[in-house]
C-alpha cells in the first residue's frame, strides 16, 4: 500500500461553494431517511420487546432520530464548509485530504469498497468513494464525494482504474 499523492485539486472558492450546497442537501436527505428509520425500527422494537405503548417508544426513539443524524453530520461531514479561501483536495492511496480534514479511505478497519465517477444534480461531475468498515452486525458503508476540476476528467479515470 502506497501513501503517495495521487492527485491534488483545487477550487475556486464558488465552484467550492456550489458542491457543498448540493453535498449537504443529499447528506441531509439521507439522514432523514435515517432518522425516520430509527423512529420506525425504534418504537416498533420497543413496542414488540418491551411491551410499551406507541407514545412511549416514540418519546424514547424520536430524540435518538434527531441526535444521531445530528452528530453524524457535524462529525463525519466536517469538511463540508462554505467560505474556505483557497479550497483544495489532496488525494492518497489511503485517505483524502480536503481542506485540512482528513478522511480515512484505508486502514486496518476500512477498504474503498467502489469509486466512481457520478452527475451531481447541478451538472457538477463528483469523485465518488465508497469506504466499507465491519460492526458486529455486519459490514457498513459511508460515501464520500469530491468535486473533479474542470480538465481534470481524465486524472479521475485513472484514479478510478486504479481501484
Amino acid at each position: 500500500m502506497t501513501t503517495e499523492l495521487q492527485a491534488h485539486w483545487k477550487y475556486s472558492e464558488k465552484e467550492w461553494n456550489s458542491f457543498v450546497t448540493i453535498e449537504k442537501a443529499n447528506k441531509k436527505e439521507d439522514n432523514i431517511y435515517f432518522g425516520i428509520g430509527i423512529v420506525i425500527l425504534g418504537t416498533l422494537g420497543l413496542m414488540l420487546f418491551r411491551s410499551t405503548s406507541i407514545l412511549v417508544g416514540l418519546a424514547f426513539s424520536v430524540p435518538f432520530a434527531i441526535l444521531i443524524p445530528f452528530l453524524r453530520m457535524k462529525i463525519s461531514y466536517g469538511h463540508l464548509k462554505k467560505g474556505i479561501k483557497n479550497p483544495e483536495v489532496k488525494i492518497y492511496f489511503d485517505k483524502l485530504l480536503i481542506n485540512r480534514h482528513t478522511i480515512e479511505l484505508q486502514g486496518k478497519h476500512k477498504r474503498v469498497k467502489s469509486m466512481k465517477i457520478i452527475e451531481s444534480k447541478n451538472k457538477i461531475q463528483l469523485l465518488e468513494f465508497n469506504v466499507q468498515w465491519l460492526t458486529r452486525k455486519g459490514p457498513t458503508n459511508d460515501e464520500f464525494r469530491i468535486p473533479i476540476p474542470k480538465g481534470k476528467i481524465n486524472e479521475a479515470n485513472y484514479l478510478v482504474s486504479l481501484l
